[in-house]
């Protein structure tokens, strides 16, 4: 039983059939999740695991990017980076990886409230009444995960102490001035409080078609815990813990955060802002735990580790995450194989957490420390910032034992 049917899900499913178990996706949102999401940049590490999952690759995932551009508030150009790289959207992914699975093992609509388990197996209980029982129950539901809550409620999300405006538009919407610089690179900001990038993606049914594919951008805003709660609250005074739906923004808001755009940011960022009709936010949140296994109960992707968006590693953990584990849960010597698979991908998952850290160590509450500003410049420089934003060989970036 997989709890949770978007990536991580998706992956765990696909690489479970490989191996020839029987498998139930359990999904707790009752419509399509394919129009969620925004912007990914893809690795060499995603593409081999969909490879080893015996996922067959379309020839284009995304469009492709020939590297990345620093531009300057003035709008001139601090620096460039070849990184050849493809940036892909959720939507598409999603919609890939849901193909490879036959519907009648996906089921939407189905919110997780206990799980139970014996020696010989696991109950998942569901709040319609139903329940279902399986050899091994898999958490793949995200970082508000049901099944981590039940499991291992002592574990914690974390607030990062900042926020991401975020925006997916028409290409057609960005001014041609603009869209010819920025066209095919990442382009980056750098602004106090938070830098600001954007890429293209595809668009509309998938499209790679130049002139109908999106650009989605994002841009790190410090907020503390009550600047951040009026951002999650509409006109009406509703309060939004998880989320604002993107139609209740208020207006007050979006146009505060234009006037800061123009003060701060490169022009070719701001057209870009102004272009975009419903901006949205994100709060940038974090967490790690320290098992992914609990009896029959394994977690992996964001129900597990969350890092931190600077480092574009979610959907690539997220599967070798899923992976490894259908790898382990298939192996002769299972408890042996388990328990390797869980050491290397806590040891992966914390060091992309790390890193992720130290990506954002600059953005949120003022460093109070002399070793956490001496991080905060470092990760700040140009050179940095340009090298090793989600970057296409992350692995080697981060601090694992070889």
């Amino acid at each position: 039983m997989i709890i949770g049917g978007s990536m991580a899900g998706l992956f765990a499913a696909i690489a479970l059939k490989k191996h020839g178990w029987e498998i139930a996706i359990y999904e707790r949102a009752s419509d399509e999740l394919a129009g969620r999401g925004a912007g990914i940049a893809t690795h060499d590490e995603l593409y081999a695991a969909l490879r080893n999952a015996g996922v067959n690759l379309r020839d284009e995932m995304g469009v492709r990017s020939r590297g990345r551009l620093l531009l300057a508030p003035d709008g001139g150009l601090i620096g460039t980076l070849d990184a050849p790289q493809i940036m892909t959207s959720w939507g598409l992914m999603y919609r890939f990886l849901r193909a490879q699975l036959p519907d009648d093992t996906y089921r939407n609509g189905a919110n997780l409230v206990n799980v139970t388990q014996t020696a010989d197996g696991v109950t998942a209980h569901f709040q319609d009444g139903s329940i279902t029982h399986g050899d091994w129950l898999i958490g793949a539901d995200g970082t508000r995960s049901s099944v981590r809550q039940i499991i291992a409620p002592e574990v914690r999300v974390n607030y990062c102490g900042y926020f991401a405006w975020r925006g997916l538009i028409d290409e057609a919407l960005v001014p041609s001035a603009a869209l010819e610089e920025v066209a095919y690179r990442m382009a980056l900001c750098l602004a106090p409080g938070g830098h600001w990038l954007g890429y293209l993606v595809a668009g509309p049914n998938d499209t790679l078609t130049p002139g109908q594919r999106w650009y989605n951008w994002g841009w790190y805003r410090t907020a503390d815990d009550d600047r951040l709660r009026d951002h999650l609250t509409d006109s009406s005074g509703q309060y939004y813990e998880h989320g604002i739906p993107h139609n209740r923004m208020r207006a007050d808001l979006i146009q505060a955060m234009r006037r800061e755009a123009e003060a701060q940011l490169a022009p070719q960022c701001q057209a870009i802002i102004a272009a975009t009709a419903h901006p949205f936010i994100q709060g940038i949140i974090d967490l790690g735990c320290d098992r992914l296994r609990y009896g029959r109960v394994c977690l992996v992707g964001d129900a597990a580790i969350t890092a931190r968006p600077h480092i574009g590693l979610g959907v690539s953990k997220a599967a070798e995450d899923a992976y490894g584990l259908a790898e382990a849960l298939s192996a002769s010597t299972q408890d042996r194989a388990l328990a390797q698979w869980e050491s290397e991908r806590l040891a992966y998952g914390h060091a992309a957490l790390a890193f992720s850290r130290d990506l954002g160590s600059y953005i949120g509450p003022a460093p109070n420390t002399e070793a956490h500003k001496a991080k905060a410049a470092y990760h700040q420089r140009p050179e940095i910032l340009l090298e090793a934003t989600a970057p296409n060989e992350p692995r080697r970036w981060l601090n694992l034992k070889r």
